[in-house]
């Protein structure tokens, strides 16, 4: 029982983490929009409009989803193309990473082996990127952050890399355990809850997908998202998500 009201008060912070990412996202673009960092036309902040838009509209995803899973409903499992889904995950960070003087860049394939369609449920995956490449930018001072699709043979590969501070080698087994915050955290001036990889963990254990990490420290870190091929050429669950994985280390073979 008290491992249940744990888990259930770990789940809730996770949310709260997850939609103040969102919300704080939002309101760098307007304090930017206010400023006319973006110039003053509406052609010239329309794009910029656009991602403040869908960066609210998570937040109140985010929400919804929760008071579902609350409900006990069955989460919704769907179809959907991850070439354009990260170009929206794209175009929302990019006022962000701008913010903090980083470029972000999003880098494809001219074509791919098996296609680039998933098959899970698009709120969970959306906050394990977002997850991913909102800590890219906390962590890296100056540089940039890259977001690519592509093949590894048959399988379909995301990675998010930057050229920020790294992990410590000491460190990587540490850093999906909820909660926890690299030693460097205060030293940097990042504020967090140690959350935000753990959520990632817990989406990608879900959808039966891998993570690996590489990171130097000083240089930067690159995590990779592998979706592994399936016969039917759609990435991602079969037709039902995986339950919550009890062990951390199931997603992730350091």
């Amino acid at each position: 029982m008290q491992q249940e009201v744990l888990s259930k008060q770990l789940d809730l912070s996770a949310l709260l983490h997850d939609v103040s990412n969102s919300f704080k996202g939002a309101s760098l673009i307007v304090n930017q929009l206010i400023d006319g960092a973006y110039g003053y036309s509406l052609e010239e902040i329309r794009p910029f409009l656009i991602a403040l838009r869908d960066t609210n509209d998570r937040g109140m995803s985010l929400v919804e989803a929760n008071r579902v899973s609350q409900e006990a409903k069955p989460v919704t499992v769907a179809q959907f193309d991850m070439l354009s889904f990260l170009q929206t995950t794209y175009s929302l960070f990019k006022p962000i990473a701008q913010y903090h003087s980083l470029n972000l860049h999003y880098e494809t394939q001219s074509s791919y082996k098996h296609g680039t369609q998933v098959r899970g449920d698009s709120i969970s995956i959306d906050r394990m990127l977002c997850n991913f490449v909102t800590n890219a930018i906390k962590y890296t001072l100056a540089g940039d952050i890259f977001l690519r699709l592509l093949n590894q043979e048959d399988d379909l590969a995301i990675e998010i890399e930057d050229t920020g501070c790294g992990i410590a080698a000491e460190q990587l087994s540490n850093i999906f355990i909820p909660l926890w915050r690299a030693p460097n955290s205060n030293l940097l001036h990042q504020s967090g809850m140690g959350l935000g990889l753990y959520i990632a963990l817990c989406v990608a254990h879900a959808h039966g997908l891998k993570i690996s990490v590489n990171s130097v420290a000083k240089q930067g870190t690159k995590f990779t998202i592998i979706f592994p091929y399936k016969d039917d050429g759609i990435y991602g669950v079969d037709g039902r998500m995986l339950p919550k994985s009890q062990r951390l280390q199931d997603a992730l073979p350091i």
